[in-house]
């Protein structure tokens, strides 16, 4: 098990006594979450595979279960029960994928080869019930996290605490359906947001992403809808700073965005699509071209946050009135930014 704890406290701090939300995140715990997110130990019912699964079945799961990660487990020799070892998402195997996808079983390898092509999946990081929720948040915002499993190991096969994986959009749901708890933080709007979660970041980031960041001035990367589908996939999965790309026009205008979650599904049938045009690829995939989720600088968190959740958005990207990309808010923004003293 992996525990992190949180560097910056979320109450004791003189500099946060007039601020409402850091109290309101102090009291709860992980157990008040999931009783508003997933309120019965039915919901929680937790896709897993094991790690013998191959990386054909993962994709499939993934796209079937419509989820973007998985919990991966082995079988205890002595009782066989699940031992959860890590948690793939589809970006490590957008990542394993750019380095094998010549080979003829790569679909066969088993999910295994997966472990390592990302941080998060290196080691599990386990929580409990009983947990705060200012350390959950720490995980997803300082700490690299986009989702962690929540599991009373002292207790096996407890009814009322199965495991289960907790993502950072079910901390999203659950501050969204608190928001009038939250205070004058919900009025922070885009452009604020955008510049304190870069300084985070550029905090967080080892030398080597600093630079990178740094030569980029900050700006999007962006890809043009003539850009086949696997060049668009490797750059998303050889850089370390992007999670999805933009897809624009001649005009530099957005059109469209393209992530690991649209590998879903993918197998050595469909492995022909990648060398498509990026946007004929999506629609292949989609049936149409799926509008990006955008957001203008006027919006607040409080905007955001209903975005997100009522769209079931990965991301929202931030656009001037004539469609050029700004900025890009993450789930990881939005969580940090409860953190983060400067909104105190």
């Amino acid at each position: 098990m992996t525990t992190l704890q949180r560097q910056q406290p979320l109450s004791g701090d003189s500099s946060s006594t007039n601020s409402v939300h850091p109290p309101f995140i102090a009291t709860k715990t992980i157990s008040n979450v999931l009783a508003n997110v997933k309120p019965t130990p039915s919901n929680r019912q937790m896709v897993d595979l094991p790690i013998s699964a191959t990386i054909e079945e993962a994709f499939d799961v993934l796209l079937a279960e419509d989820i973007l990660s998985v919990p991966v487990y082995r079988l205890n020799e002595e009782d066989q029960t699940k031992v959860y070892v890590t948690i793939i998402s589809v970006l490590d195997l957008l990542k394993l994928l750019s380095q094998h996808a010549s080979s003829n079983n790569f679909f066969q390898y088993q999910i295994k080869e997966a472990m390592g092509q990302t941080e998060e999946s290196s080691r599990l990081v386990t929580v409990r019930y009983s947990d705060p929720l200012g350390e959950v948040l720490s995980l997803f915002s300082e700490h690299g996290a986009h989702r962690v499993l929540v599991s009373n190991s002292d207790k096996k096969n407890d009814p009322l605490h199965p495991p289960v994986l907790l993502s950072q959009m079910d901390i999203v749901r659950y501050l969204q359906a608190h928001n009038h708890h939250l205070g004058s933080i919900l009025d922070v709007t885009v452009p604020d947001l955008v510049a304190r979660s870069c300084a985070r970041r550029e905090k967080r980031l080892g030398e080597a992403a600093r630079r990178m960041e740094k030569e980029h001035h900050h700006q999007v990367p962006t890809v043009t809808f003539k850009t086949t589908a696997m060049k668009t996939f490797e750059q998303i999965a050889h850089n370390p700073l992007i999670s999805a790309l933009p897809i624009v026009d001649d005009e530099d205008c957005l059109v469209a965005d393209i992530g690991p979650q649209d590998l879903r599904g993918l197998n050595k049938a469909r492995l022909q699509e990648l060398a498509k045009p990026v946007l004929m690829f999506l629609k292949s995939k989609h049936g149409d071209l799926i509008a990006p989720f955008t957001c203008h600088e006027r919006f607040t968190l409080s905007q955001i946050m209903a975005a997100f959740v009522l769209r079931k958005a990965y991301r929202l990207w931030w656009v001037d009135q004539d469609g050029h990309i700004q900025g890009v808010i993450t789930m990881t923004d939005v969580l940090g930014s409860f953190l983060d003293p400067s909104f105190f």
